[in-house]
């Protein structure tokens, strides 16, 4: 049963992670975070008479997790915003391997062999994905340097002064260099953002493991998913509105506007999220449950994220994409065996 409250878990993971990019389009980032997750407390405030029963010691435990899981959130929806949701579901590999030793080092997990092997297709096929992602990235700017490079050479139009198009592209007699170098700075800006993006990805995907990993310390102390939902979402909600008012008093200005409060996919993630970390501690909290192989099904968050989020924001290869995701299911099937 714990493999199928994993795979739910994996699923509604990767429908998340759409939805938070959809939801940070039009509003704040923090604010997003912060609303969505105080909703999703509020879902679980129910369990408030059985939370105050754990120990302090517990209490602190969860708080530190949540300060955690705050960082993940903030540093993935960051990445997510000003980058493809595609393209950066393939980083969550590194979070396969991180899991996959800690259950065997921590928890003293069997060694199969076969495991081994699916885990190696699940890694080797998402970061074969990222490759893939890079070099269409970098092949995309070299088309548009290319058709610089023949713009400058078309010195007949020059000469006449006449307008000539390509593309996005007006050149107008001597400001032809001018727009190419703008041209090029907006590539170069456009480099960066994704670079940028890809290290808070990274970030967010280690936190997430550590968070993963906490998540079945805390249940072997016997703390019940219901304690648990309750404290996370309860401090994590305190922490972002905190990061959001740290954000309002740097900013010298309120970032919340009055739309943001009619954003309906903010109201739609504490669902999302309270349903899935429910079949997960479900999950977890299971006496037989191997964290390993909870952790490699897991990777159905990327595959649902890649093929929801291609779809529904356009995204381009997104059919070559799916050649990939065919392997990392795949190696998902050989470890559950």
């Amino acid at each position: 049963m714990w493999v199928l409250f994993a795979v739910f878990y994996g699923i509604l993971s990767g429908v998340h992670s759409v939805f938070k990019k959809k939801a940070a389009e039009t509003s704040n980032t923090f604010f997003v975070l912060a609303l969505s997750s105080t909703i999703g407390f509020f879902f679980v405030v129910w369990c408030a008479e059985e939370a105050f029963l754990t120990s302090w010691q517990n209490v602190l435990f969860v708080f530190s997790k949540a300060g955690i899981v705050a960082l993940a959130w903030i540093f993935s929806l960051f990445a997510l915003k000003n980058y493809y949701v595609s393209s950066l579901q393939p980083i969550k590999a590194i979070r396969v391997i991180i899991s996959f030793v800690v259950g065997i080092l921590v928890f003293n997990e069997p060694v199969i062999w076969w495991k081994f092997i699916g885990v190696i297709i699940i890694f080797a096929s998402l970061i074969s994905l990222n490759l893939y992602d890079k070099k269409i990235f970098k092949k995309e700017n070299f088309i548009h340097n290319k058709i610089y490079s023949v713009d400058l050479l078309n010195k007949s139009y020059l000469k006449n002064r006449t307008k000539f198009s390509l593309g996005n592209l007006v050149e107008v007699g001597n400001r032809n260099s001018y727009i190419l170098a703008s041209q090029l700075d907006y590539v170069k800006k456009l480099n960066k953002k994704r670079t940028i993006a890809i290290i808070f990805f990274v970030i967010a995907s280690i936190l997430y493991e550590v968070s993963g990993i906490m998540d079945k310390l805390i249940l072997n102390q016997g703390v019940t998913t219901n304690q648990m939902q309750f404290w996370q979402m309860f401090f994590v909600s305190v922490v972002l509105w905190i990061c959001l008012l740290i954000n309002c008093l740097i900013k010298k200005k309120n970032l919340i506007k009055k739309a943001d409060w009619k954003n309906i996919f903010i109201y739609i993630l504490p669902v999302v999220l309270i349903v899935g970390d429910r079949f997960l501690y479900m999950s977890l909290s299971q006496p037989d449950v191997l964290v390993s192989v909870v952790s490699v099904i897991k990777q159905l968050s990327p595959v649902t994220s890649i093929v929801l989020g291609g779809l529904w924001f356009k995204e381009s290869n997104l059919k070559y994409k799916l050649i990939f995701l065919a392997f990392v299911i795949m190696g998902i099937i050989i470890v559950i065996i």
